[in-house]
């Protein structure tokens, strides 16, 4: 378990620009570090569909991870973003149906931040907050463990919480 870093903020944007200044200066971190952690998993062994995304910039890395995941025959849904910031869910580039997704037994999903309640915090377009209602699944955000806040971060009615984060230093489960 990590300790969770204690910030004080007041509103989302707030948030978001501490915690994407915190992911700057931390160029020091094992990008695949929480990747590898999660691959530990019970939920991420026994899962056979995963829906995750893409990492860019400073975010942890996917890359690899998606590798093994396929490596092990566990198929993997990608989100592609509509203009209306809706997600389209792929899986080797092709579009997959409602029953499909119906199916998913885990998410990874991406976060600026979480708190110890399992609050995400995103980027701020609510793209995996809406997409997220429909997934089934247990639901891990994937963050740097300086994103793991022991502060209570900004929520609003129609967040939607995490099971878990992983980070570079393991996992912590939320009830």
């Amino acid at each position: 378990m990590v300790t969770p870093y204690a910030p004080t903020m007041a509103s989302k944007e707030e948030a978001r620009g501490l915690f994407r200044e915190l992911r700057r200066n931390s160029q020091s971190l094992d990008r695949k570090a929480p990747s590898r952690m999660l691959l530990t998993a019970p939920e991420i062994k026994s899962a056979r569909t995963i829906a995750s995304f893409q990492s860019y910039g400073d975010e942890p890395d996917t890359f690899d991870l998606h590798s093994v995941l396929r490596s092990q025959g566990k198929k993997i849904f990608l989100p592609r973003m509509n203009y209306d910031k809706s997600l389209t869910w792929l899986l080797d580039g092709a579009e997959i149906n409602q029953e499909l997704l119906s199916n998913i037994d885990v998410v990874i999903v991406p976060a600026l931040a979480v708190d110890s309640r399992g609050v995400r915090l995103g980027q701020g377009g609510g793209s995996f907050d809406r997409a997220l209602p429909a997934l089934p699944g247990w639901k891990v955000a994937l963050i740097d463990s300086v994103c793991f806040c022991a502060t209570e971060l900004p929520e609003e009615l129609h967040d939607v919480r995490v099971d878990a984060v992983a980070t570079e230093f393991g996992f912590t489960r939320f009830s």
